[in-house]
């Protein structure tokens, strides 16, 4: 045997067992959490024009200073064909990390109540299978006992699924921050053109 290694990646490496042998189960032990994981989409098959009006974001029009009280704004330049590319881009890559991240978490929904051994059974080894009453007839013939390891499986499980359920919900709603980001550049597009459809000339200087 060696040495434990310490790893410089692991900042929060899991606590020596006690020495008693008693185990604290985690906080979250044998719970339930399949109401946190979320089910993710790509709403957006191609992302809205931006010729199309910003939407309200939400922000009180009437909390901002009086619109009579701006000054004229400095020269400003933005490449919307290049921010339109990027935004094609990122629903492209997002669609498919959807797609495995949906693929996922079915698969551990599927299986997270059986994978780890919970209500393992065992068929019992087969006898001479006699169908009467008599001598040598085994009654146990085809029928099962629990695995010796559903137990521990069951254990293991009450401890495992939960966290399965937390690294599905930090991926799901990584994917949901993405999708957000995605949405606000195509607003800040819709508000440059906006901007533009809105701007007009100073009036002449007189004379």
């Amino acid at each position: 045997m060696t040495d434990p290694i310490t790893s410089k990646y692991d900042t929060t490496p899991l606590p020596d067992p006690p020495a008693d042998g008693t185990e604290t189960p985690s906080p979250d032990h044998d719970k339930n959490l399949d109401g946190l994981v979320p089910t993710d989409k790509v709403v957006w098959s191609t992302p809205p024009s931006f010729n199309t009006d910003p939407t309200d974001s939400g922000s009180d029009p009437g909390s901002g200073p009086d619109p009579n009280s701006y000054e004229a704004a400095a020269d400003l330049k933005i490449d919307l064909s290049a921010v339109r590319v990027a935004e094609k881009s990122m629903l492209t890559e997002s669609r498919g990390a959807v797609d495995r991240y949906e693929e996922l978490r079915k698969r551990v929904m599927a299986v997270k109540g059986h994978v780890f051994g919970q209500g393992a059974q065992d068929k019992n080894a087969e006898g001479e299978g006699h169908t009467s009453l008599s001598s040598g007839y085994d009654p146990s013939v085809g029928k099962s006992h629990a695995n010796p390891f559903a137990e521990t499986g069951e254990k293991f499980g009450a401890d495992m699924n939960p966290a399965q359920d937390r690294a599905l919900l930090q991926i799901g709603s990584t994917l949901e921050k993405l999708g957000e980001y995605i949405a606000l550049l195509n607003h800040s597009g819709q508000v440059y053109a906006h901007t533009d459809r809105e701007s007009r000339f100073p009036p002449p200087p007189a004379g």
